[in-house]
């Protein structure tokens, strides 16, 4: 089935791609924007800045990225739902946009159906890490350890913010596992590592580049990579299901989406450039720098993706009680 599924992609890429009778190319022929709803520097913005200079040198138009960042992402996608469905505005979407709707009454799109997903291109799993003095040194010991201790001192643990993807990837592993601990939520990502570095919380979740270097130093150990299988680029790490944790898998990802009512070819043209680019080796070695994964997924894919995504994570918010801040 997946490779009928292959073909049949290749064979529509095929036909959105070549003109008819030695025609010139119908798309793009002026300038297309990438809105990044995050600031300058994040996981989003980087992968936009690659992928529009390669994809300029593809199509001969100039690509631009534009930073809209603001209400968890929810100002620059409004601003592509809203924009003429013709392909010259996308939105490199992530992970906070499947989040939202299950924090927040008011976002002024619906993620689902006001957009046409087009490829996702990356992930990045977190790390699960913990104070050096924390008696587990795994999850299937962190979860018999917090069963022992229940009704006793509570096991603390961090996250950036309430509703962050780190506290909620937490309060998912508690759920999944079936033990009680304590979230301690702060307001930002280095005030939770240097807590618990100095052992005022006892462990987190944490983007890999942010607690690297306290773990090669031994100020934080590792306990578990929260993607489903174990990362090629963290061999020796293992991953939440690997301690019998099932249906857990918890990455940022990113992905293109243009408006809905965009045209199939113009989504199809979009998504094989992307694919084209990103596939070559100087470009994942780029991406290895940066702490990400090439995880591409076609149009069809990136549709269920994203519609289990929001699924997930609004089962994740009303179990937790997690409010937005």
């Amino acid at each position: 089935m997946k490779k009928c599924l292959a073909f049949a992609w290749g064979f529509l890429v095929l036909c959105a791609v070549l003109p008819a009778d030695g025609a010139d190319r119908a798309y793009p022929t002026r300038t297309v924007t990438i809105v990044v709803p995050a600031s300058a520097g994040t996981g989003a913005d980087v992968v936009a800045r690659l992928v529009a200079q390669r994809l300029a040198e593809v199509w001969g138009q100039p690509v631009v990225v534009e930073n809209k960042e603001g209400a968890s992402g929810s100002i620059g996608a409004a601003q592509v739902a809203k924009a003429p469905p013709d392909g010259y505005t996308l939105c490199m979407a992530f992970l906070n946009h499947a989040i939202s709707p299950a924090l927040y009454s008011n976002i002024p799109f619906d993620i689902l159906t006001d957009f046409k997903p087009i490829v996702r291109t990356t992930v990045a799993p977190m790390f699960i890490v913990a104070n050096p003095g924390f008696p587990p040194n795994s999850i299937a010991e962190l979860v018999k350890y917090a069963k022992a201790r229940k009704g006793s001192s509570p096991i603390f643990f961090g996250s950036p913010g309430m509703g962050s993807v780190n506290g909620l990837s937490i309060e998912m592993l508690k759920e999944k596992g079936d033990f009680d601990m304590t979230h301690v939520p702060y307001k930002g990502n280095a005030q939770m590592i240097t807590d618990i570095v100095g052992n005022q919380v006892s462990l987190g979740a944490a983007v890999i580049a942010a607690v690297s270097p306290h773990v090669k130093t031994g100020k934080l150990k590792v306990l578990a990579i929260t993607s489903e299988k174990r990362s090629a680029s963290f061999p020796d790490v293992p991953s939440v299901s690997e301690a019998g944790i099932k249906d857990y898998d918890v990455a940022a990802w990113n992905g293109l989406l243009a408006p809905a009512n965009t045209p199939d070819p113009v989504i199809l043209e979009v998504y094989s450039s992307v694919a084209r680019v990103m596939e070559g080796p100087e470009f994942k070695r780029r991406l290895d720098t940066l702490g990400l994964d090439l995880a591409l997924l076609n149009p069809a894919q990136f549709k269920s993706y994203l519609a289990n995504e929001v699924a997930k994570w609004a089962s994740v918010v009303k179990k937790s009680g997690a409010k937005a801040e």
